[in-house]
């Protein structure tokens, strides 16, 4: 499936807050002068593609009382961190986990976003992963500004 001019305009309006509106679907789809049925319709085919991975909501964690994150590294075995990850992912409390290629003066090959209610909350999961899993080496890296966060925009 190729993208078209369309497409292209729809992709551009979803990088974009989604109207606050009752039918926000039908509104986009005023916005680009076609029914909420040929909107729905290009979603699909856009999703089924492979272009389109999902629509979602970002949520201000700072304003919703997480106000506490940290980045936590860990050294996993290379036949571990798949299974590691996936144990970490299940968490409420994590929204991001990677796999990463180590270096000689950084080890670590796990990583994984925390956002809790306060930082005692992140540290209490995090050690009880590492000992109920054997995870000998890692590190809390504790946020202490955001500086920038936006979407990514592609148009």
């Amino acid at each position: 499936m190729s993208v078209d001019e369309l497409d292209l305009r729809l992709i551009a309006e979803l990088q974009e807050n989604i109207p606050l509106t009752v039918d926000p679907y039908r509104t986009l789809a005023g916005r680009l002068g076609i029914s909420e049925d040929t909107l729905i319709g290009r979603l699909h085919a856009l999703r089924a593609s492979g272009k389109l991975k999902r629509i979602g909501a970002v949520l201000r964690h700072q304003n919703s009382g997480y106000a506490a994150n940290a980045m936590v590294v860990f050294k996993a075995a290379p036949d571990e961190v798949e299974r590691l990850g996936g144990l970490l992912a299940e968490s409420p409390l994590v929204s991001h986990c990677y796999e990463r290629v180590p270096c000689a003066v950084w080890p670590y090959t796990l990583y994984a976003m925390l956002h809790g209610r306060d930082m005692a909350t992140i540290e209490k999961f995090v050690h009880s992963f590492v000992l109920e899993h054997g995870v000998e080496r890692f590190e809390i890296l504790r946020s202490e500004e955001e500086l920038k966060k936006s979407s990514l925009s592609f148009f």
